[in-house]
């Protein structure tokens, strides 16, 4: 009698752990997904600026000289990168001026000789990685850009006299590669000139590309 009540009362148990099992199994089945994701880790080769923190490269484009036409313009630049975010640069350009309106509609009467109309400025800026991002050519391949903000003071040579000068601009430069990047600029270059009678505040505006290594 005994064993029997002993047999009972394991089949019982037996079949109260089995049916607890089972639920459990149901419970984590129901949890499973009814769709397997099927996600795949996709690689983007992105061109990163190596350790170094010089940078040297050269430029073209247009400088606007108030009242003198726009001009080629071609230069070069050395910067230093202080952190990710914070540049300090020093820049050298090279134009030369045209004709005035006055000249133009005169004849022979020219403003300034020859020698006069060449343009150099030099300066030295602080400039501000304003925001950083990407840009995507293809799918598998990204490139590092950062939009900038520029500014500083330096001097001009033109119209036979040199002046204090102070610029600002904006940029956008983009790594080619961990070495090599290209940037495009917008620039503000203001000084004091009475080259044609007047003193007045000269606005001359700059629009440039250039490739720069990074060493």
């Amino acid at each position: 009698m005994e064993n029997r009540t002993k047999h009972i009362f394991l089949t019982r148990l037996s079949l109260a752990s089995l049916v607890m099992f089972s639920g459990l199994t149901a419970a984590q089945e129901d949890e499973r997904p009814l769709i397997e994701p099927d996600v795949q880790p996709q690689k983007v080769d992105e061109a990163l600026i190596d350790t170094e923190n010089f940078e040297i490269g050269a430029f073209v484009g247009i400088l606007n000289i108030e009242d003198f036409e726009s001009s080629f313009l071609w230069g070069g630049k050395l910067t230093y990168h202080l952190s990710e975010r914070v540049f300090f640069e020093a820049n050298v350009g090279f134009a030369e001026g045209g004709e005035t309106s006055f000249e133009k509609l005169a004849g022979n009467v020219q403003v300034l000789s020859d020698d006069d109309r060449d343009y150099r400025y030099y300066n030295v800026n602080i400039g501000f990685n304003l925001l950083p991002g990407e840009a995507f050519l293809t799918e598998d391949y990204a490139f590092n850009t950062n939009f900038y903000l520029v500014g500083g003071a330096g001097a001009t040579e033109f119209g036979g006299d040199t002046r204090f000068t102070a610029n600002a601009g904006v940029g956008y430069q983009v790594l080619l590669t961990d070495s090599l990047a290209v940037q495009f600029v917008v620039r503000e270059h203001l000084y004091r000139i009475d080259v044609l009678g007047e003193e007045k505040t000269s606005m001359n505006t700059e629009v440039s590309t250039g490739l720069s290594v990074f060493f």
